[in-house]
């Protein structure tokens, strides 16, 4: 049993050791970098330093950070395998990419099957 519990925490260390931090600044109506490539784990920090409120915003992936005014910052952690784009909300030109490293490939239709 003590092996287990070993185990299993040297598992939860290993995830933890190699999840890594990310910062997208927002400044000068911009996102940089504009994309981001994460592995599922770790944590992105947007940070405004912009002159005026700005947000993250990616419908598809459920994600709002609610209005960021200069100075203030909002942290994400990425828990799945799949790449996302997000935009500003209040300025939809401001665009970036999350490009998640390892993610599954989509699956492909199944071709017919030839019966001659």
């Amino acid at each position: 049993m003590k092996s287990v519990v070993v185990a299993l925490g040297l598992m939860a260390w290993a995830a933890t050791a190699v999840a890594a931090d990310h910062r997208v600044v927002i400044e000068g109506m911009a996102f940089t970098p504009k994309v981001v490539a994460v592995k599922p784990g770790d944590t992105i920090t947007w940070v405004n330093q912009d002159i005026v409120v700005h947000n993250v915003t990616a419908g598809a992936a459920g994600i709002k950070s609610g209005d960021l005014k200069p100075g203030q910052s909002w942290r994400h952690t990425v828990r799945r395998g799949v790449s996302f784009d997000y935009l500003c909300s209040l300025h939809p030109v401001m665009t970036g990419r999350v490009q998640v490293e390892g993610e599954g490939k989509p699956l492909r239709p199944a071709r017919p099957r030839s019966t001659s």
